[in-house]
């Protein structure tokens, strides 16, 4: 890989992990906030207009596409979360045109060459569309996760997005976190940038990992008593229904 190509990845990995990185962290510790001030994400780039879906059991996350149904269905131990930052949807999906226009808004503070190099890194990147859906458990309402799967134009695309996403992780030192049994091509961390701070009464978790052509990313935001087997318990199950997906169990 020349360093063109590592430089242009690299950079929508930092784009993607803006996105992604300490989202149910930010919904729920400004679930009280002011939400009068309206996005323009959903202005175009969208799927085609909601419908019906044909599952019949919206409370366990809409199944009318392909992509939709890689989201693992709510558990009975869980309910459908609250919106993560910056969607305003806590069961949503983005097609390629939506997905890259909004891995350009996450450019603050970038010269006008850099906007167009960054611009132009994400274009390169091979975006194809995305989902997301949040999950809380119903027994401990602090505890939430967010499920954001990336899918990309094949699998050399999103082994090296996954490799970025992971080492940016490792450069900021955050602290290994458990390992999901039967998937190596996963990896969870303890703590995410921009997280709760030292002393707070909230912990995150962020695990990455890749299946052919998608990327999937976990974050968990909860109690500080929030046990690491749980969070791996969580990966595993999303990770075997991406390899089953028609098994809406």
């Amino acid at each position: 890989m020349t360093r063109a190509a590592i430089r242009i990845a690299l950079s929508a990995a930092v784009a993607l992990l803006a996105v992604a990185g300490s989202a149910t962290y930010s919904a729920v510790s400004a679930e009280d906030a002011d939400r009068t001030v309206e996005t323009d994400l959903w202005a175009e780039g969208l799927p085609a207009e909601l419908t019906d879906d044909p599952a019949g059991d919206l409370d366990r996350g809409r199944t009318d596409t392909p992509l939709r149904r890689m989201l693992l269905p709510v558990p009975e131990t869980h309910r459908l979360g609250p919106e993560p930052v910056p969607f305003d949807d806590n069961d949503g999906e983005l097609d390629a045109r939506g997905t890259v226009r909004l891995m350009k808004q996450q450019q603050q503070g970038l010269t006008v060459t850099g906007r167009r190099q960054f611009e132009t890194a994400v274009d390169r990147m091979g975006l194809q569309g995305m989902v997301w859906r949040t999950y809380v458990r119903r027994e401990v309402g602090q505890d939430v996760a967010k499920v954001q799967i990336v899918r990309l134009k094949d699998g050399k695309g999103a082994r090296t997005l996954y490799a970025l996403q992971t080492g940016l992780l490792k450069i900021v030192e955050l602290e290994k976190g458990p390992v999901v049994e039967g998937h190596r091509n996963a990896s969870c961390f303890k703590g995410a940038p921009g997280g709760p701070q030292e002393g707070s009464d909230l912990t995150v978790f962020v695990c990455h990992a890749y299946r052919a052509d998608t990327v999937v990313s976990v974050e968990f935001s909860g109690h500080w008593t929030l046990y690491p087997s749980v969070v791996a318990e969580f990966v595993k199950k999303q990770l075997d229904h991406i390899a089953s997906p028609g098994e809406y169990v």
